[in-house]
């Protein structure tokens, strides 16, 4: 028996439920969230592929969206019961249903249900808007009014029984099979309308019947020209109902000739395909519409949707059936119920194979390194062993072997020499400690010996200093490698050093020059022939382009191989400069050429799955600035671009844009106000964190690898935008990519000095001497000066060009080489101002010593720079000969 409860438990327990239910003010109220109610109207019953893929998208479009729907759903069973009796028994049904049911949409599927919705509309559902979807062959008016919208049922017949065409060029004639339903009727008014685009291609014959048999009689004996295309079709056979996939399988298997389709629920029961409409993307579109209405969204802003995207799907099984290549295929198209690929079949032998081959095959690389680390250990110690009995004595540097604890077992003479001690035998069993005089020596000897001893491993050209007997700095260049026994076991350290005082003193002295120096000489040889190369490549293009049209595209080729040349030329200029220090400095240029150019050039370079986009509408963009420096800040945030997108792919977009800034835009990126030209460098990659925003413009950090970046391109950037007195602002969020843009001022007057090309002062005839020792130059630099109008021999050497001189000296002008064997360009130029002082020269250089030695040579009138081009030719010549004039 239970003991009664205490009454003092009781009697707190209702005190209790007096505070709950006094207190209503601290309680948290729980609401259940809203919940809207739809009812679907569906023609058709549960099982119907077509109609069962319209209920998946809308279910899927309302979970989306995110909208709370209890969705009522009635089907009217229109493909087996069709009579007006039965529908209107379905009304009388609903009213009794739903009479204390308030529905704030009404979704109607296909035609049948659209119709009787319309028709019930003011007695069942009065003022509630109606959604509807695969409807067809119905007129537009009849479903325009108050309160409805939806997505109309658009297959497109003529696209398929195009492509059927292309399969079968034998084809003439198309069977089009279906029932007799409202809605097997409407989609037959569809293809006799897109009969009237056909018709001169095919001719087109109907059956159509409410029972299966008249069907499969009708296809037993097909014209050899004819194909068939079904329309969803339900039959009764024998109290038994076959719906429309069912009865696709039963006629192609009764006939040899292929079948089309446009419906996608259809495809895989013997259809081949073709531009195929989806349910789900009906039910889809109209759950959206739903999803809308709930929300407010006015029905008037809702238009109906005239047609939905389809796609080109077709049978694996069918094509190869038919023998239809797949190239015939449009692009993009989708084949389904393709055989697997053969690692497919067993996926989990596969991998299982894969992973076992890896490893034995890792196994077998491990077995082989250990097999040869072995015998490499056996013949260093034989080395060893033999170094130390024969060579020891006989070598240079200084030699010592210890054992575990530090104690030698051994020195040959040089190390005794060295460390003023009486002999090797004196070191026999001692340590550092009691032969060494300086303290901190021994102890980063005993260190170093520790390391090898517990790393087994050799520390190799490791450097010391040690005071000397007189007190001067000495330097030693030590090797310490572990020691081992038979039993390839760690016994001790051998240790080799060598005295590299007298090395280290000269080092220091002459590293700086001799840095320099070779710096400077290898800056110059590469700059020279470089130079040679570009003036052959810009000479050689611009007299091709005299031979040409300007706009075909050989002429914008050639124009193009020039400013590539021109690039060139300011590399070899940045090369030069670490041989003698200078800045190029600003020059006007063309910035939307500039643009297009980098862009054309890295394009290239990118992968497949990156679309590059350059967009120019500030024209002409004419600016002062640095154009190698600007080339670096667009390759390096284009660079930039590529890396965030090269494993998802994506959009870079460059633009360059006209901007007029007003005083308080100019103030916030502290720039002057007026005419700008803004650089756009923006992707569709991940975008950058808001918490690193702030920091990308700071030098050294990045979010790459060690391997893949220093940290210095965006500060590089910013410094390069500051010195031309512009700005630089990023935009970025996470997933929504990145946007760089770049502000430069534009000075319109300098607009004019942007192009420079051909005008040079009309010239007049004159015989120049050519001396030039590169065979390229020699043929293509004499064709430049005569396509000028003048009258040129080429030579190849400087003693040549004085022999001739010395035969006729009837010549204007000598354009000579500085960098040739035997007598150089400034020697050529001092031997003729002996005997020919009013003779002007022009020294071509690729060098910075040639204007140091013409400096003293008077009749030498003008350097010319390698490479250059014609324009630059022809104003030095247009130059000396005026002044020599």
């Amino acid at each position: 028996m239970k003991k009664a409860a205490s009454p003092h438990i009781l009697l707190a327990a209702l005190c209790a439920l007096l505070v709950l239910a006094a207190a209503p003010a601290w309680c948290v109220e729980i609401t259940a969230p809203p919940k809207h109610s739809v009812l679907l109207l569906n023609s058709y019953h549960n099982g119907y592929s077509w109609s069962d893929n319209i209920l998946d998208g809308v279910r899927d479009a309302l979970h989306d969206e995110k909208v709370h729907v209890d969705l009522h759903i009635e089907y009217l069973d229109g493909k087996r019961a069709r009579t007006p009796l039965v529908h209107e028994r379905y009304r009388e049904l609903l009213r009794s249903k739903y009479a204390d049911q308030n529905f704030e949409v009404i979704v109607a599927t296909d035609n049948l249900a659209v119709r009787l919705a319309l028709s019930w509309r003011d007695s069942l559902f009065p003022g509630v808007p109606i959604v509807f979807c695969g409807v067809n062959d119905v007129e537009r008016e009849a479903l325009i009014g108050e309160n409805v919208t939806g997505v109309l049922e658009n297959v497109d017949i003529v696209e398929t029984l195009r492509l059927a065409k292309r399969f079968h060029p034998w084809a003439k004639r198309v069977v089009v099979v279906g029932d007799s339903s409202i809605t097997g009727l409407a989609i037959r008014n569809q293809v006799i309308s897109a009969s009237k685009e056909l018709g001169d291609i095919f001719s087109f014959d109907y059956i159509t019947s409410s029972s299966l048999d008249p069907i499969l009689n009708g296809i037993k004996e097909l014209p050899p020209d004819a194909i068939l295309y079904l329309i969803p079709s339900y039959y009764k056979v024998k109290g038994s109902v076959y719906d429309a996939s069912e009865v696709l399988e039963i006629v192609s298997q009764a006939t040899d000739r292929p079948v089309y389709s446009n419906w996608n629920f259809l495809l895989g029961h013997g259809s081949v395909g073709g531009k195929l409409i989806s349910g789900h993307t009906q039910g889809y579109e109209a759950g959206k519409y739903v999803a809308e209405l709930l929300r407010g969204v006015p029905i008037s802003s809702l238009p109906i949707i005239e047609k939905t995207e389809n796609q080109y799907i077709f049978s694996y099984p069918r094509l190869m059936q038919f023998h239809i290549p797949q190239d015939l295929l449009p692009p993009d198209s989708i084949i389904v119920d393709a055989p697997k690929a053969f690692y497919e079949v067993s996926k989990d032998l596969f991998w299982s194979l894969l992973v076992s081959f890896v490893l034995l095959t890792f196994a077998l690389v491990m077995l082989a390194i250990n097999i040869l680390r072995r015998r490499r250990i056996e013949r260093k110690i034989i080395n060893q062993l033999s170094f130390q009995e024969i060579l020891m004595d006989s070598i240079p540097q200084l030699v010592c072997w210890k054992d575990l604890d530090g104690r030698y077992l051994g020195a040959n003479r040089s190390f005794t020499e060295f460390f003023g001690i009486q002999g090797p035998d004196y070191v026999m069993g001692k340590t550092d400690y009691h032969i060494m005089k300086e303290g901190r020596f021994t102890e980063w000897v005993a260190a170093l010996d520790r390391e090898v001893l517990l790393s087994e491993k050799p520390r190799f050209r490791v450097r010391i200093s040690l005071s000397g007997p007189g007190g001067e700095t000495l330097w030693l260049e030590m090797n310490k490698v572990p020691l081992y026994d038979a039993n390839n076991k760690v016994v001790g350290t051998l240790s080799t050093a060598e005295n590299m005082t007298r090395e280290i003193n000269l080092e220091r002295q002459l590293l700086q020059s001799q840095k320099m120096e070779a710096i400077g000489a290898l800056a110059g040889g590469i700059a020279h022939d470089f130079n040679n190369i570009l003036t052959s490549i810009m000479n050689s293009a611009e007299l091709a382009l005299m031979d040409v049209e300007p706009d075909t595209d050989a002429g914008k080729d050639l124009e193009r191989v020039i400013r590539a040349a021109s690039r060139g030329k300011r590399l070899v200029q940045q090369i030069m400069a670490f041989s003698r220090p200078s800045q190029e400095g600003f020059q006007p240029t063309d910035l939307a050429e500039h643009v297009r150019d980098t862009v054309n050039l890295l394009q290239p370079s990118l992968p497949r799955n990156i679309t590059v986009n350059a967009t120019v509408t500030a024209e002409p963009a004419c600016v002062m600035v640095d154009p190698t420096q600007i080339y670096q800040v667009l390759m390096n945030l284009c660079t930039n671009a590529f890396q965030a997108m090269r494993n998802t792919g994506g959009e870079l977009d460059v633009r360059l844009e006209d901007v007029e800034l007003d005083m308080d835009h100019a103030r916030e990126l502290d720039m002057e106000p007026g005419r700008a030209l803004r650089l756009v460098v923006a992707d569709t990659g991940p975008g950058i964190a808001p918490e690193i925003l702030d920091k990308v413009f700071d030098p050294f950090f990045t979010t790459k690898g060690k391997k893949e970046g220093t940290g210095l391109g965006l500060s590089v950037v910013l410094g390069i935008v500051k010195n031309h007195a512009g700005a630089v602002r990023v935009k970025s969020r996470p997933d929504e990519g990145a946007t760089f843009e770049i502000y430069l001022p534009a000075r319109p007057a300098l607009n004019d000095r942007c192009e420079l090309k051909g005008r040079w002062p009309e010239l007049s005839h004159a015989r120049i001497l050519f001396v030039e020792d590169d065979p390229d130059q020699l043929l293509t630099t004499p064709r430049v000066l005569e396509s000028l109008g003048f009258e040129v021999t080429p030579v190849a050497a400087g003693s040549q060009a004085l022999d001739i001189l010395s035969a006729n000296p009837a010549f204007d002008l000598v354009i000579t080489d500085f960098d040739m064997p035997g007598v150089d360009g400034v020697e050529l130029a001092k031997r003729i101002g002996r005997y020919l002082p009013q003779l002007p020269v022009i020294l071509i250089s690729g060098r910075n010593q040639a204007k140091k030695k013409a400096k003293n040579t008077p009749n030498i009138r003008r350097i010319v720079d390698k490479p250059f081009g014609r324009d630059e030719l022809a104003e030095a010549v247009s130059y000396t000969l005026g002044t020599h004039e």
